[in-house]
C-alpha cells in the first residue's frame, strides 16, 4: 500500500499546483467559481492493453478428386457456401455440401446404409431437392432427388453421386491462397487451394502476469488501425507456450489466446492488420470515486480532497480521505463526510 500511496503521491503532485481555489478577482471581490467533479459511486475497472493480430483463421487445403485437367478455380478471398461449386476438372463440378463425414464412398441405389447417406439427403433438403425426412437409406426416392440436383447443376443427371465430386465440410470455406492453375493437369489428390475460416479473429500472447485475464467467454474490445472499437470474445485460450523476442531476444513464456469479433462487417477493411485487445478487469464493486487529479497530498503517505464552501466565496475546505484502487485515471476514495454526490474540486488549466 505505501508503494501505491507514493507512485499515486507522483501523479497528482505535480497537479496540486493547479487545483482551483477561492482567490481574490482584481477588483478585490472573491471568486464565485471553482471546478469541482461529484463523488461517484459505482465499479473500478482497470483495463490492460495487448497487441494482437487481426487474421483469417487457417482451414484445410482443397485437393482434386477426380484426375484431369483443372478448368476453374475461385478467385483468392472468395467465399464458398454449401452448394457452391469448389473447383471443376474437366468441366465437370465438385460441389461443397454441409457435413461433418468426410465422403468415403460412392453414393446410389443398392448401397449399405449410413450416416453418410443421411448427411447427402439431409443437404439435398437444404437445396429443395428432397422432401422427406433424411434417413441412413438410399432409395429411388434419393435417386430422383440427385438427379434433380444434377439437372441444376447441368451435369449428367445419374441419379448416382461419386466420391470425388462432392467435399463435405462443417462451415464454409473461404480461398486463401491457390497451389495450382488453371490448365493444370491434376492427379486425384493434387493440392488445388488453401482454404481459411471466413469469420475474421484476433490472435494474442499473454504473459504469464496477465494470464488471469485469458477466461473463455470474457468480454473485451478491439481497436482496428483506424481508431474504432469492436466488441468481441475470448473464445479459445491454449497452453502456455515459448515465444522469441521480435527483436530476437530471450524466448518467454506467453499464454496464446484467440478473440472472435461480435461484428464482422465493422473490420471489413482489413483482412490482416495489427490490432490493440483491451481487457476490463474488475477491482472494487460498489466504491466511491474521483478522477485521480482531484486528491490533494497532505503529506508523505496521506491525501485529501478539496471541498467547496457553501456559498460563493467561501473557503474549501479538505477533507482527508483513504485511498484505494485506482484504474482508468479514477481513484477509489473513502473518510469521514465523504459521500456519492459530494462535489470535489479539480485541476483548472
Amino acid at each position: 500500500m505505501v508503494a501505491a500511496l507514493g507512485l499515486l503521491a507522483a501523479v497528482v503532485a505535480g497537479s496540486a499546483v493547479w487545483v482551483a481555489r477561492a482567490t481574490p478577482q482584481a477588483d478585490g471581490a472573491p471568486s464565485t467559481s471553482l471546478a469541482t467533479v461529484p463523488v461517484t459511486v459505482g465499479t473500478m475497472v482497470a483495463e490492460t492493453a495487448v497487441r494482437g493480430t487481426l487474421r483469417f483463421p487457417g482451414g484445410v487445403p482443397v485437393t482434386a478428386g477426380p484426375a484431369g485437367v483443372v478448368t476453374m478455380l475461385p478467385p483468392v478471398g472468395t467465399t464458398i457456401n454449401p452448394g457452391d461449386v469448389l473447383y471443376t476438372v474437366n468441366t465437370r463440378p465438385v460441389v461443397l455440401l454441409s457435413g461433418a463425414l468426410p465422403a468415403w464412398r460412392d453414393f446410389a441405389v443398392g448401397m449399405s446404409d449410413g450416416d453418410d447417406v443421411r448427411q447427402l439427403e439431409q443437404a439435398l433438403v437444404t437445396f429443395g431437392y428432397f422432401r422427406d425426412t433424411p434417413d441412413a437409406r438410399f432409395t429411388d426416392r434419393t435417386a430422383a432427388a440427385v438427379k434433380r440436383w444434377q439437372k441444376a447443376l447441368g451435369v449428367d443427371q445419374a441419379g448416382t453421386v461419386a466420391r470425388s465430386e462432392v467435399l463435405f465440410a462443417d462451415s464454409p470455406v473461404r480461398v486463401a491462397a491457390l497451389t495450382s492453375r488453371l490448365g493444370a493437369d491434376v492427379a486425384g489428390g493434387s493440392e488445388l487451394y488453401n482454404t481459411s475460416g471466413t469469420d475474421k479473429v484476433v490472435d494474442i500472447d499473454l504473459t504469464l502476469g496477465d494470464q488471469e485475464l485469458a477466461v473463455v467467454g470474457a468480454a473485451v474490445t478491439v481497436v482496428l488501425p483506424d481508431g474504432t472499437d469492436l466488441p468481441a470474445t475470448v473464445t479459445g485460450v491454449g497452453a502456455a507456450v515459448e515465444r522469441a523476442g521480435a527483436d530476437g531476444s530471450t524466448p518467454e513464456a506467453v499464454v496464446p489466446v484467440t478473440v472472435s469479433l461480435a461484428d464482422q462487417a465493422g473490420a471489413a477493411a482489413f483482412s490482416q492488420a495489427d490490432v490493440s485487445v483491451r481487457f476490463a478487469s474488475t477491482l472494487a464493486d460498489g466504491v466511491l470515486t474521483v478522477p485521480v487529479e482531484a486528491l490533494v497530498p497532505l503529506d508523505g503517505s496521506t491525501f485529501g480532497v478539496e471541498v467547496p464552501g457553501e456559498r460563493a466565496g467561501d473557503p474549501t475546505t479538505v477533507l482527508p480521505v483513504t485511498a484505494g484502487s485506482f484504474a482508468s485515471g479514477r481513484v477509489q476514495i473513502s473518510g469521514e463526510g465523504i459521500r456519492a454526490g459530494l462535489d470535489v474540486v479539480v485541476p483548472t488549466r
